[in-house]
């Protein structure tokens, strides 16, 4: 027993165990603000994508919608059909120019 009564190096261990608790414990946080971080990204993504083809599919459901009427106006006056379709190509231009800006915009979004 008295040996271990004149052990003095038991300081300098626990000085070491408690440094290497800290690095192991910085280390942990580090990962999981890294987790999170990617986490953030992923679902701000997920939400572009959502925003993006629920506009693409409201815009081709549009496009069809006018196509549909185009279609009818021109049996009632055909004299009109290349004026319907001037209209109606203006209308999906439109349609994608907005389109466009949406995705112009996502981008933007961090």
């Amino acid at each position: 027993m008295s040996e271990l009564d004149t052990y003095s190096g038991g300081g300098a261990l626990a000085r070491d165990a408690r440094r290497s608790g800290r690095e192991i414990s910085r280390g942990r946080l580090g990962t999981q603000i890294r987790t999170s971080q990617v986490d953030n990204a992923a679902d701000v993504i997920l939400a572009k994508v959502e925003n993006l083809t629920m506009a693409t599919g409201n815009a081709m459901q549009q496009i069809t919608r006018v196509s549909q009427a185009q279609r009818q106006l021109e049996m009632i006056a055909p004299d009109a059909a290349q004026r319907l379709a001037f209209i109606a190509d203006d209308h999906m231009l439109g349609c994608a120019e907005l389109l466009s800006d949406l995705r112009r915009d996502l981008r933007r979004i961090r």
